[in-house]
């Protein structure tokens, strides 16, 4: 997992909406929470912008860049409208914030089975609010795992196929050992785009 970086420069909008190409980028095509990626979301229609700090409490920051940040739809909207009473901010219980800190290693521990488990109060609350052990993401972060590891396989073999071309082969014997890199890289950047690896 990451902390995402902000890189654009955008203009002044307005509209928070004007934003969006500038936040798919900095956000690298995934969403902040998540961070399940385009790819396998199916594309930009299933991403929204959130307000980091919600409008109701922090209107003056409805069109600030800084306080937008792209999400998938589902945990827009699981996200919401919440946000902490100061009482629970001054006893750690606040949203990690993914521009700031890299909340699955600060506040969030992966579990072999891809479970979350809370660090930190702040790992609480943004765990518990946002439902980042729902099923969709266990099965995610179980698929992203095993990817990986597929991934690292699939490079070893392409590794050794071009080890092979040297060798006295015939021009049928090197074209196919090519085609077969050729398919192998294509796998490997298909599925690292898909689960951000």
């Amino acid at each position: 997992m990451s902390r995402f970086i902000r890189l654009e420069n955008p203009p002044r909008f307005d509209d928070h909406k004007e934003y969006l190409p500038f936040l798919r980028r900095d956000f690298r095509y995934r969403c902040a929470y998540c961070e399940r990626t385009e790819a396998f979301l199916g594309w930009e229609e299933f991403f929204e912008i959130d307000h980091f700090r919600p409008v109701w409490r922090f209107g003056e920051q409805a069109a600030h860049y800084p306080n937008l940040y792209y999400s998938c739809g589902k945990f827009n909207r699981h996200k919401g409208k919440t946000w902490p009473s100061d009482a629970l901010v001054a006893s750690g219980f606040c949203f990690a914030d993914p521009c700031q800190e890299d909340m699955y290693v600060e506040y969030l521990q992966e579990a072999p089975d891809g479970k979350l488990q809370p660090l930190t109060n702040c790992g609480c609350y943004t765990s518990d609010h946002i439902r980042l052990n729902r099923r969709a993401l266990l099965d995610w972060r179980q698929d992203r795992q095993q990817a990986a590891q597929d991934l690292e396989s699939l490079a070893r073999a392409a590794s050794r196929f071009e080890g092979l071309l040297p060798a006295n082969l015939g021009p049928v014997e090197q074209r196919r050992i090519r085609e077969a890199i050729k398919t192998l890289k294509a796998r490997i950047v298909r599925d690292g785009q898909r689960f951000a690896l």
